[in-house]
């Protein structure tokens, strides 16, 4: 966007949150957001907010702050340090791919699998629920159950979607055990929270929860909207930027109010429906264009650190048209403002996850973080001085014995599953694919230990936790 079209866009969503506002089922929260002094209608259900409370709630976020890992190894500050941007896993989906193929519903025994991959992927920055079955696991809890397996194997922050009102406590209770307490969680949150507004500009009573709840217990939360054009948003990728920020916006404005400081992430994850097939697409190119919007419209527009789909795809398998719709999503937003980009290891639009994409996928966030680094022009890079003095005292100079060559050729950078040699030597190496690659590694990494496991102590209370809130929870 232009400057012009930025505080256009700031301008506009500002105004609908004035003068039209939110709706928002949760009687506790209203009644707080009332006198915080929100313009709150009870009996509606509704909420709006003036423009001096927004100023403030803005001037609340943090600028800096910490997502902290269970390991203590994978800390993750923000702004990101290295002027890079962080990633993380899909969520959502309810089907697992396995490496042979078959597709099926998520198990807990292939969460065990999904931790022990991510644990080791020097790309993925953390991590976030598997949707486990109501097969396999009580469905009223699935959540709770599932985030125990993260707790115990995850060596990287958690990302946590709720699936029921009643679990968003006890979701907090487990990790809080998994650490020690409370205070401990809130002094390093190894979790943060995921909260959404369907449909438009509403926000049904789980996710109200879980912002409330959050802001009670100073978790941070990553506030999502999950649109999609010409379905639940305007069909244009404008409009449906416009309504994900301004959904988003709404969040981080009740969260800093409730809770001043609360560390955020502003979260817009964008689809549009074909409207030949009526399917809901996430790697449609105009739907790409809007997340860079959001992404500016956050980290320029109000310094608020921003965060969107980095890789996916529409296709149902891992074929051609696969990898050039996650390849061209992520050099885009590579080249955005975001500070996390996420999907690794999606398939079908978010519905399928498998093992080897994510393996794939970790490759692939090496690239994109490689060209946001970009490249510094000076006279060492450009090798000023043999240009100017090698070329003329000796014409067969070779920059292969250069000194600069030396200082330098380690540079390129490399994936580690890519083909850098000739055919020759591919052929002679079993002509290995990317796929064969990945399965490899897939099969080197289940036959290694895990890397990370939470000490038995925690461990113990964290199944403590789970045992009461199965209670409380399974009917």
């Amino acid at each position: 966007m232009s400057d012009q079209e930025l505080q256009f866009m700031k301008s506009r969503m500002e105004q609908l949150l004035i003068e039209r506002g939110i709706h928002l089922d949760h009687d506790e929260m209203l009644s707080e957001l009332a006198q915080l002094g929100c313009v709150v209608d009870m009996e509606k259900k509704d909420v709006r907010f003036t423009k001096e409370l927004i100023d403030k709630a803005v001037a609340a976020v943090p600028e800096k702050f910490t997502l902290y890992s269970p390991s203590g190894k994978y800390d993750l500050e923000f702004p990101n340090p290295t002027g890079s941007f962080y990633t993380r896993t899909n969520t959502g989906a309810p089907n697992y791919r396995t490496v042979k193929g078959e597709t099926h519903y998520t198990t807990l025994e292939e969460v065990d699998e999904w931790y022990k991959i991510t644990n080791v992927m020097e790309n993925l920055d953390y991590v976030t629920l598997p949707s486990t079955s109501g097969e396999y696991v009580p469905g009223d809890a699935v959540d709770v159950y599932t985030l125990e397996k993260a707790l115990k194997h995850s060596a990287k922050h958690i990302w946590i979607q709720p699936y029921e009102s009643d679990n968003v406590q006890w979701l907090i209770d487990m990790a809080a055990a998994a650490v020690g307490g409370l205070k401990n969680l809130q002094e390093k949150p190894i979790v943060s929270f995921i909260s959404c507004g369907v449909p438009s500009l509403t926000f049904k009573h789980m996710d109200a929860e879980v912002l409330y709840r959050c802001a009670k217990s100073r978790i941070p939360v990553q506030p999502c909207s999950l649109p999609t054009a010409g379905a639940n948003t305007p069909v244009t990728a404008q409009g449906t930027a416009f309504v994900a920020c301004a959904e988003v916006f709404a969040q981080i404005v009740m969260l800093e109010l409730m809770c001043p400081g609360l560390p955020v992430i502003a979260t817009t994850l964008l689809f549009n429906m074909d409207m030949q097939s009526t399917y809901t697409l996430q790697s449609n190119t105009e739907i790409t264009i809007a997340r860079l919007i959001c992404m500016e419209l956050f980290e320029r527009g109000y310094n608020i650190r921003a965060h969107s789909y980095g890789t996916g795809t529409d296709s149902v398998v891992m074929d051609e048209q696969n990898f050039i719709e996650r390849t061209n999503l992520i050099d885009a937003m590579a080249m955005s403002e975001a500070s996390v980009l996420g999907g690794a290891g999606q398939l079908e639009t978010a519905k399928t996850i498998s093992p080897l994409q994510l393996i794939i996928d970790n490759e692939i966030f090496g690239i994109a973080r490689r060209i946001r680094r970009g490249l510094d022009v000076n006279d060492e890079t450009l090798d000023w001085d043999e240009l100017i003095a090698g070329l003329d005292k000796d014409p067969s100079f070779s920059f292969l014995t250069s000194e600069h060559t030396f200082r330098h050729f380690t540079e390129p950078h490399r994936p580690d599953m890519f083909n850098r040699d000739s055919p020759v030597n591919w052929e002679l190496e079993g002509s290995k694919t990317l796929l064969d690659k990945a399965l490899e590694k897939f099969n080197a990494i289940m036959a290694s230990e895990d890397v990370y496991e939470l000490p038995a102590d925690k461990a113990a209370e964290v199944e403590k936790v789970l045992k009461e809130a199965h209670k409380a929870l399974v009917k």
